[in-house]
């Protein structure tokens, strides 16, 4: 089953944020069609490991898509994309604030000729206010929104070594698009301008957790608790390392009896969940001493038979024969024509027992340029002529 399959969705995106949240709508069975810059594309293109000219990362990113190569600012492309964009669904883009809207592809000029178009702006810091003009990478959200104080260790911040602010803004206006489709299949009116920032995207992320301490206004009759990185630890072992978890008094038992140090298990410090909070890092630092005692796959045996949340470290390479993740069938294969035998996470939802398939590879620039064009409605004369005005490569 593909739920979004008869969704028509034109990204003027670049990077990660805007291409991953159309990814996981077309890998829900939407059509999007890229539109990308004559000169190289998304800059995205060129990221990652690359073999026949195709990195891993696009093809991931822009797998089930087409793509269109046409300079949006070239007046002779305004006639044609508009008669696209009035076919389609949704628009998705994530140029510098006011950008779209100097070119004449802004809200306004799009639901005028498109008054059911779904208009989603993906931006950094959003559409006002005094880092409008900024350029915003992850690392600079990650600075601004927490995530590197949170990540870091004895005052020292530190940032997550993954694009994890985009990936949570993709996955925000994936949701959010998802939710104005169904508005509008429910009758709503008109169309819908959706405007998703990472800095918002990352703050909704991280509050539950990160900001537990930070809820409630004024400090009156408020209990701190640890933070939650007080609980995220890698132990190591004899031969590698695993994380353990340990918080209930189920948890806390199995991990004495299997680590085999009783006097912890007596210990006053440890006797109930409130006192194991209060004294977390001095009952870590005795599960740090067992657990280099042991092998890691013997104590990942031995928690898991106390009951106590556990798992061996994976480096990259044993993510794929990790027996949980082979089970779920979580990684496939499929051909390329220019990058050859590719390896990648399917989608992860799966509808009613039957996993997204992937449809078609990643696109080459323009590779769907005339076809895209011509089922828009223009001609060999209206394609000669947008070639000849440098329009279209």
């Amino acid at each position: 089953m593909q739920p979004l399959q008869g969704v028509r969705i034109i990204e003027a995106t670049a990077n990660a944020a805007g291409p991953f949240a159309t990814g996981m709508l077309a890998d829900q069975g939407a059509e999007v069609i890229r539109i990308e810059t004559l000169a190289g594309g998304d800059p995205s293109r060129h990221v990652g490991g690359v073999r026949g000219g195709v990195t891993s990362y696009t093809a991931y990113m822009n797998r089930n898509k087409k793509s269109i190569a046409i300079d949006i600012k070239n007046p002779a492309a305004k006639a044609p994309l508009f008669e696209l964009i009035k076919s389609a669904d949704v628009f998705v883009q994530n140029a510098r604030p006011g950008a779209l809207e100097r070119a004449g592809f802004g809200f306004e000029a799009l639901h005028d000729i498109n008054p059911q178009l779904i208009y989603a702006s993906i931006s950094g810091f959003g559409m006002t206010g005094p880092a409008v003009h900024q350029r915003v990478y992850d690392a600079v959200i990650q600075a601004v929104s927490g995530f590197a104080y949170a990540e870091g260790d004895q005052g020292v911040p530190a940032l997550v070594k993954s694009i994890v602010t985009d990936k949570v803004t993709a996955m925000t206006a994936a949701q959010a698009i998802s939710s104005a489709l169904f508005a509008r299949e429910r009758g709503a009116i008109g169309g819908h301008h959706i405007e998703i920032s990472m800095l918002d995207s990352s703050l909704a992320f991280l509050w539950p957790d990160i900001f537990w301490n930070h809820g409630f206004v004024g400090e009156d009759g408020v209990t701190p608790k640890p933070s939650v990185a007080d609980f995220y630890r890698v132990v190591q072992t004899r031969d590698g390392f695993v994380t353990i978890l340990v918080v209930g008094d189920e948890d806390f038992d199995g991990a004495c009896r299997g680590l085999e140090i009783p006097h912890v298990r007596s210990d006053p410090r440890f006797q109930t969940l409130e006192k194991r909070f209060t004294h977390y890092n001095e009952m870590v630092l005795e599960i740090e001493k067992a657990a280099l005692n042991f092998v890691t796959d013997e104590l990942v045996k031995r928690m898991d038979e106390g009951g106590v949340p556990c798992a061996k470290v994976n480096d990259l390479d044993e993510v794929f024969t990790d027996p949980r993740v082979t089970h779920r069938q979580s990684i496939v294969e499929y051909d390329h024509p220019a990058g050859g035998r590719l390896r990648q996470a399917r989608p992860p939802a799966i509808f009613d027992g039957e996993p997204c398939p992937v449809r078609s590879p990643s696109p080459r620039l323009g590779e769907h340029t005339e076809e895209v064009l011509r089922a828009a409605g223009c001609d060999d004369a209206m394609i000669a002529k947008l070639r000849a005005a440098s329009a279209i490569a």
